[in-house]
């Protein structure tokens, strides 16, 4: 009987699959096969396969070589997935930065254009220079169709050597402009901005150059058609060559042209045009005969040319707790990088993701951190974090620590911000933001702590924004922007930019140690909200220093919809709960003390140097409204980080032989801004 006992043990052995018996690391590498064991030795092909083998035996270790994954349809992780404290499941690569998950194709076989398709380019020496790519014949699946309207449009786009490519345009650089609105396809404003749009607009075209066009093929505009904050790609319906009117295909949120003043200048350019492909670096995708027409930048044979396709994130964990994800390139999808839906106790850490048609990194639920990253070439929004519950006021201890986000909102540049928060309780420190269109960091929510971080060359784009900007909620209240280092931000024509934009009655902030010099409009725009603390902050070399102003008393309707929907907003979070009530006393009171009235602001122990103006109120707001004390007023001379720079620039090392002369003033961590020296 024992010898029959052992024998079945022989043979359960033999039929055992080898991932039956999984150890807890798993290898993936360019020459493995799925129908292996995922030993270092004999490792598997997939990630796929091997978040199968873990999600069905426990967690452990995938270990990811070196190469290039092409994930079609992404990676999809769920509660099965998740580790433990002890034993999290880790994906990660075997040498930082050489393990690439990718989700572009391989674009090969280019041939040069034919005369007879060449005709219709403008330029010259581009008819000798595109090449063409039979997507077709190359086995590529059919082009997405462009929508009528965009802002990140989540179509193929066209990457080479880790670069987007430019979708064919008009002008190369910057913006035309058009003066002469022909149909707004609007009523004028019925509620402070908001206008009741009917139809899609139409404007004159500026000059000839549209007559070049084939409309036929498909022409979009991207601009911002009625105010320098909001802007949207529209594809154009018509072109009368002889009136010069072009009408859009679809109706922009504001119509088109300024209610307010009919020569005001409206900027726009002109994208995805086939006649315009005439320099280095631009390409058309025609999605009727699936081909890629390109005007390479170099030498093609010595480039890797992909074509964005995968239309998942690269990575989607949802409601997976204790996972780890690390030093892995993630790159070149139509959608987001990595999406971490409701999750708990799970990060991504030293990865770099970059070239995405939508967001680098999304992060949702309760500790749910990015650290150590790099995010770059995302069409909108670099990080976007959602975690905790508003109403129960529990913090969702999401983060965002010592990332570095640059060069995203390609295409959606009113979401293109590097940093975005929301929810109840999350942290961002020590990140280093800089070129995006729009601002650095939009917040919302309650008792977030936005601290230590360096935002520059941002705003490039937009007018009335802000670097760290939130707004339009009086409930938002507990957060903290402390310590931040804000310096050569753009200024552009109209309401410009501001270093803290407490936007549309923003209530209940704390601003408190940042550092805002170098191009910015205004050190703080406090919009007409209430109990918001502005101290110890330092503003040097700016048109105004601290900006305060009363509108909400002409914008704010209580019981009027559409009217920002204070009230409203309040009532959803139960401000009047006893949790509430306890929390913020003087939310729970605001609707007995003049709720549309900028009162109960505090202005202290600011250190204002060389400011044309140090405080702008507007003539609405009366000055016993706010509690202003111990601010100083210097000019740049007196400032020794100023005078003692040998090239005129703040030396932030100076700043402490200064703040002390400030009564109240409280010491900033110098040292300790921007990403970790580590």
């Amino acid at each position: 009987m024992r010898r029959v006992a052992t024998l079945l043990m022989v043979l359960g052995a033999l039929w055992q699959s080898p991932f039956e018996a999984v150890s807890k690391e798993l290898y993936v590498a360019m020459d493995g096969d799925d129908n292996q064991a995922g030993t270092q030795d004999a490792p598997l092909a997939t990630l796929q396969k091997a978040a199968q083998i873990m999600r069905d035996q426990g967690p452990g270790t995938i270990w990811i070589g070196p190469g290039e994954y092409y994930l079609p349809n992404g990676v999809v992780l769920e509660s099965q997935h998740s580790g433990t404290a002890e034993e999290p499941l880790v994906i990660r690569g075997t040498k930082p930065h050489t393990s690439r998950l990718v989700g572009g194709q391989a674009v090969t076989d280019f041939r040069p254009i034919t005369p007879e398709a060449a005709k219709p380019l403008i330029s010259e020496e581009a008819k000798l220079q595109v090449v063409v790519a039979d997507l077709a014949a190359q086995g590529f699946p059919k082009l997405a169709d462009m929508p009528l309207q965009h802002r990140a449009h989540q179509c193929e786009e066209l990457i080479v050597d880790d670069q987007p490519m430019q979708s064919a345009r008009w002008p190369n650089e910057g913006f035309t402009e058009f003066t002469e609105v022909i149909d707004s396809g609007a009523s004028m404003p019925i509620h402070w901005v908001r206008r009741e749009v009917y139809r899609p607009g139409s404007f004159r075209f500026p000059n000839d150059r549209a007559k070049l066009w084939d409309f036929e093929r498909g022409i979009w505009l991207h601009g911002f058609w009625t105010y320098d904050w909001s802007d949207e790609a529209i594809k154009a319906a018509s072109y009368d060559a002889e009136s010069g009117e072009l009408r859009l295909a679809a109706k922009h949120a504001y119509g088109v042209g300024s209610p307010y003043n009919k020569n005001d200048r409206r900027r726009f350019y002109a994208l995805h045009v086939f006649e315009e492909l005439d320099q280095p670096g631009e390409y058309y995708l025609d999605r009727q005969s699936q081909r890629l027409y390109f005007w390479p930048p170099g030498d093609l044979s010595a480039s890797e040319v992909r074509l964005t396709l995968c239309t998942s994130p690269i990575i989607r964990a949802t409601e997976v707790s204790h996972l780890v994800i690390r030093d892995l390139v993630i790159e070149n999808g139509r959608q987001s990088g990595v999406e971490l839906q409701d999750c708990q106790h799970t990060r991504i850490e030293r990865c770099l993701v970059r070239n995405f048609g939508r967001n680098g990194i999304s992060l949702s639920g309760h500790y749910v951190v990015a650290n150590d990253c790099e995010v770059t070439q995302t069409a909108s929004c670099g990080i976007s974090v959602t975690g905790g519950d508003r109403k129960m006021l529990t913090p969702g201890g999401c983060a965002v620590v010592d990332c570095h986000v640059h060069h995203v909102g390609r295409l959606d540049w009113m979401g293109g911000r590097g940093v975005s928060i929301h929810g109840c309780g999350n942290r961002m420190a020590n990140n280093l933001i800089h070129h995006c269109p729009t601002g650095g960091v939009s917040y919302g929510g309650n008792e977030h702590l936005l601290e230590l971080n360096e935002v520059r060359d941002v705003c490039l784009l937009y007018s009335d924004v802000g670097v760290f900007y939130t707004g339009r909620d009086w409930a938002s209240r507990g957060n903290i922007v402390r310590w931040n280092y804000i310096h050569d931000v753009a200024n552009n024509a109209g309401h410009g930019s501001s270093g803290i934009y407490l936007d549309d009655c923003d209530s209940g902030d704390t601003v408190i140690g940042n550092i805002v010099c170098g191009g910015v409009g205004r050190g703080v725009l406090l919009g007409g909200g209430r109990d918001n603390t502005i101290c110890g902050n330092i503003f040097v070399d700016l048109p105004v220093g601290i900006h305060v102003d009363a509108r909400g008393k002409k914008a704010i309707t209580l019981d009027q919809p559409g009217s920002w929907n204070l009230l409203a907003k309040c009532e959803q979070v139960g401000y009047l709960s006893p949790l509430w009530k306890e929390r913020y006393p003087r939310l729970a009171e605001v609707m007995r003390h003049e709720p549309r009235l900028p009162m109960g602001n505090t202005i202290h122990s600011n250190l204002l140097v060389g400011c044309r103006q140090p405080f702008a109120l507007s003539s609405d707001v009366k000055p016993e409204w706010l509690d202003r004390q111990d601010n100083v007023e210097w000019p740049t001379t007196k400032l020794p980080a100023i005078a003692n720079s040998p090239d005129g620039s703040l030396d932030l090392t100076q700043l402490s032989a200064s703040w002390h002369k400030v009564r109240g003033f409280e010491p900033i961590p110098i040292e300790k801004i921007g990403l970790l020296k580590d």
